[in-house]
């Protein structure tokens, strides 16, 4: 006699499913101890069989199922990839054409600097505007006689 335990054991099977499969043909235990059920050789040889014919029937039709879930799986990412290297060419297209504008804007902005400092260093000193004078001069030249 053998328990649910040692039968699915046996089979490579969970217990629960063994217990399931018992309840759902209403197979009968040969001994109870102890809240274990027990089984004789009749019922383990039914049980081994039903599974048997359960796990042989499934696993073709999960092997295609799962085969062309794959293969559905496998365009669907293939796509998506697809779609997100376009999106990375525009976003390097994007930064490229930003750094070419901010190299402009640069040169632009130095450009504009030189020119206010070349301005600003050359003093400006008309026939209308007499020459400025510096602090050493103002303090210590003599005043002009008239």
């Amino acid at each position: 006699m053998k328990t649910t335990k040692q039968i699915a054991d046996a089979l490579g099977v969970d217990k629960q499913r063994v217990y399931r499969y018992i309840k759902r043909n209403q197979i009968e235990e040969t001994h109870q101890d102890s809240g274990v059920l027990f089984y004789d050789e009749a019922a383990e040889s039914a049980i081994k069989q039903g599974l048997k014919q359960n796990t042989d029937s499934q696993e073709p039709r999960q092997a295609v199922a799962s085969e062309s879930t794959i293969d559905t799986l496998i365009a669907i990412l293939q796509k998506e990839l697809e779609v997100k290297n376009k999106q990375i060419e525009g976003l390097n297209e994007a930064l490229l054409n930003a750094q070419r504008q901010g190299e402009a804007a640069q040169a632009l902005h130095a450009g504009t600097m030189q020119t206010q400092l070349v301005e600003s260093a050359a003093p400006v000193a008309g026939p209308d505007k007499p020459a400025k004078k510096g602090l050493f001069e103002k303090l210590f030249k003599k005043p002009a006689t008239v």
